[in-house]
């Protein structure tokens, strides 16, 4: 299918500048957005022509089609979530304002309420909702379709997967039904590709199949069977992220069990008799933070303070955990105690201004920095420890199991009340500092100071991982959901440093938390984590063959990690033999360095997705006189 958009055309140039985005989802939407909008300003003869390629919905993409269950749901509220720009944003392109997902879906109420699958949902529908993933797609198709009704270039639509593409000045992307299109600038952004599976993958599904066993490896939600998950059996689940409570909600909700309120407001859960019994476990063994309860933009201390890229020193080559991390760790810190002094000042000795003064020359960490906080805050739980936040369970020890879960139990009720309570202001400052500190760390990646190891190891890995666990975790009925059904005996924790394996002798899969000595088998295993990121191993057949001519280059911290795409400061994607081209771009989560930038924006914040896509924008349209 091709479409196009209404356009005009220049009298003085019949050859268009023809730029290719392979993948129609938010990413290639978004820079898709600021094309257009660039090229709504200028006043030039060049012609441009756009297409965009992607066999699913263009605007919501493979991701976020509206074909999944409805129990899916966002992680952050209506309210919170925006494909466009306003007046915080500083790019060198227009700003176009327009709705976030609340304002729209209040614009569009009554024709919304009118599709079937939205009906229900609707009916308590608010601006602080957790938004299906069904509704995130109305939203995401209608912006693509928005952008494309205003556009005055050539914008063609291909539902089409791209397999290859070959040329420099000149690029031929070759479609899956076997036609090409020709094209002078080519940006890649499939948002996240499947990977085929790897060795350990391979091996535990040969050992299912040869044992009679259930395995489920990694993949998205959406497109996993839950039917095959057998009903009232005991199952092992790998992970307690994101991927962890959709596959919660699918074997509990989906199959006939409840969820409701009693008159003290406390959640139960009505089991069907289909669930099976959960033993999940991780590295940290513990879930998510809930994501916040109130109104965080209060806390919004000014940033960035303490960390910004003129205040790394030197120009050469930065080491993350020496450079980085220490001035990254002190923005956060800082505006912890910023919110703290500011919102709490009874639970403080002394004034922000006097507390300031010594903590701005204090590294974080010291000795001395440990000594200022202890004087001026007299609470523990007023303080912050980075560490002790990214491993909540480290050096404890369980008698069991049932030992584990009470304690995991007591930690989600413990997170679910702090982080309902604006007592604790200070937790939606740290949520803003790790945005600014991913802002910070873009910028010193645009300036080339960090080493692609490093980008793979410290930011796509242990940055990444412990942003998300802090800031991206999942809605709080979800967490009070996940903690019904653990009271129910229906999911229980087993553990941090929990490992997974298959039995050869008994011909079942295992698990045991290294912070105690009972072991659990079991016939299924589900690995509840994406795919991990592989360019030479892509599911997507363009990537892989672009990386086998050595036409791009993944980078990885080991063999156990993700890979990613090895991109210039300017996002054009590298050679094996360290060139890069010069009209071939990348972008998206299986980048290196633009996790940074990869979530929906948050309005109001001078999101990195805007300003990352509207320099890409600029990119794709600077040589249109050529």
């Amino acid at each position: 299918m091709t479409g196009t958009s209404p356009h005009r055309t220049s009298p003085h140039r019949t050859s268009p500048h023809r730029i290719a985005i392979v993948g129609a989802g938010p990413r290639g939407t978004g820079v898709l957005e600021r094309l257009l909008a660039h090229l709504a300003t200028r006043d030039s003869d060049d012609v441009v022509a756009i297409h965009v390629f992607d066999p699913f919905p263009a605007g919501a993409g493979r991701i976020w089609r509206g074909s999944q269950p409805p129990l899916l749901w966002m992680n952050s509220v209506a309210a919170d979530v925006t494909m466009f720009t306003d007046d915080t944003t500083v790019v060198d392109g227009p700003v176009d304002p327009g709705p976030t997902l609340a304002e729209w879906v209040g614009e569009n109420i009554e024709t919304l309420r009118e599709d079937p699958e939205l009906s229900e949902e609707l009916a308590s529908f608010t601006a602080h909702s957790f938004a299906s993933r069904t509704l995130q797609s109305r939203y995401l198709e209608w912006v693509f379709a928005r952008a494309v009704a205003t556009a005055t270039a050539e914008v063609h639509l291909h539902r089409n997967l791209v397999v290859d593409i070959v040329g420099d000045d000149v690029q031929t992307l070759t479609l899956d039904d076997g036609s090409t299109i020709d094209v002078d600038v080519v940006l890649l952004a499939q948002g996240h590709p499947d990977a085929l599976p790897s060795a350990a993958e391979t091996y535990l599904r040969t050992f299912a199949e040869t044992n009679d066993l259930t395995y489920v490896g990694p993949g998205y939600t959406a497109d996993l069977d839950p039917d095959v998950i057998p009903e009232g059996e005991p199952i092992l689940v790998a992970g307690l992220g994101l991927a962890f409570i959709d596959w919660m909600v699918l074997l509990a909700e989906s199959r006939g069990g409840t969820f409701s309120r009693s008159p003290d407001g406390t959640l139960g859960y009505i089991p069907s008799g289909r669930e099976p019994i959960i033993y999940a476990g991780s590295r940290r063994g513990v879930p998510y933070h809930s994501k916040i309860g109130y109104d965080i933009a209060a806390a919004r201390p000014p940033l960035p303070k303490y960390f910004t890229a003129d205040s790394v020193p030197g120009d050469g080559w930065l080491d993350f955990r020496r450079d980085v991390w220490p001035l990254a760790a002190k923005e956060v810190a800082g505006a912890h105690f910023y919110e703290l002094f500011r919102s709490h000042p009874h639970r403080t000795n002394g004034s922000w201004s006097d507390f300031e003064a010594q903590f701005a020359d204090l590294t974080w960490g010291s000795a001395a920095s440990i000594e200022l906080v202890e004087a001026f805050v007299p609470k523990d739980e007023d303080r912050i420890d980075l560490e002790r936040i990214d491993r909540p369970l480290a050096g404890e020890s369980y008698e069991g199991i049932d030992d584990v879960t009470t304690r995991v139990i007591g930690y989600v009720d413990a997170d679910l009340a702090r982080r309902a309570d604006p007592a604790y202001s200070s937790d939606a400052a740290v949520f803003n500092a790790l945005l600014s500190v991913y802002m910070t760390t873009g910028e010193l990646l645009r300036r080339g100071r960090i080493p692609a190891e490093s980008v793979a190891a410290d930011i796509e890995g242990w940055l990444h991982s412990f942003f998300s666990f802090i800031a991206s975790g999942p809605p709080p009925q979800r967490l009070e959901q996940l903690r019904a059904l653990a009271s129910h005996g229906i999911v229980q924790f087993l553990g941090p440093d929990t490992t997974f394996s298959a039995d050869t002798t008994a011909g079942l899969f295992t698990a045991q938390s290294a912070s105690h000595s009972e072991v659990i088998t079991t016939r299924t295993l589900v690995d509840a984590r994406l795919p991990v990121a592989s360019i030479r191993s892509s599911g997507d057949a363009v990537l892989r063959s672009l990386h086998a001519r050595g036409e791009m280059v993944e980078i990885r911290a080991n063999e156990r990690s993700s890979a990613k795409i090895s991109v210039d400061g300017r996002s054009r994607v590298v050679h094996s033999d360290g060139t890069v081209h010069r009209s071939r771009y990348a972008v998206g989560p299986w980048v290196a360095g633009h996790n940074w930038s990869s979530a929906f924006p948050r309005p109001r914040t001078n999101a990195g997705f805007f300003r990352h896509n509207d320099a890409l924008a600029a990119e794709l349209l600077s040589d249109t006189s050529r």
